[in-house]
């Protein structure tokens, strides 16, 4: 009996909080310098999300495309859990975290006339910047990023850089 109530409870928060959310889309670009042994490669950044907000928080996933470094195209799939910080005016700071499995797909000549792979990398990074409110449901958003795209035996791949664009709240 306990536990069948527990769960009722819970079921009914979870309820509650579902029916107070927001689902969101974003369309972010930007400039970003991803870095992996001395060499580095500075390009525009695009980047897609969807998410869904329960009071000051906000949970997303996205795809973001990275770009090219050293042969390499990386590609990225990731989630973010956001921090929005009430300050009763239409601009609105953020702080987040975000984790993320980045492909690295590259062409291997060496041995053979032509051969190619790819290889999933786990991803972390942090986030911060600003949502300023637009007429209605739109927003504008600008913000800083640091993500660790991946590690390849003692190589580090690294990627900062910073984002604007716009988002819809549904």
């Amino acid at each position: 009996m306990k536990k069948s109530l527990l769960a009722v409870i819970v079921g009914a928060f979870a309820f509650a909080s579902v029916a107070n959310a927001n689902i969101y889309a974003e369309g972010d670009v930007g400039l970003s310098r991803t870095k992996a042994n001395g060499s580095n490669n500075t390009r525009i950044e695009p980047r897609v999300s969807v998410g869904y907000k329960v009071g000051n928080t906000r949970v997303a996933g996205d795809y973001t495309h990275h770009g090219k470094i050293d042969g390499a195209k990386i590609h990225g799939l990731g989630a973010s859990v956001l921090y929005d910080f009430d300050t009763n005016s239409k601009v609105q700071p953020y702080v987040g975290a975000r984790v993320a499995a980045n492909q690295f797909k590259y062409d291997n000549r060496a041995n053979q006339p032509y051969r190619s792979s790819s290889e999933i990398k786990l991803g972390y990074g942090v986030v911060a910047g600003a949502k300023y409110k637009l007429d209605g449901n739109w927003y504008a958003n600008g913000g800083v990023e640091y993500n660790r795209l991946g590690n390849f035996d003692s190589t580090k791949v690294n990627n900062y850089g910073a984002k604007v664009g716009v988002g819809y709240g549904f």
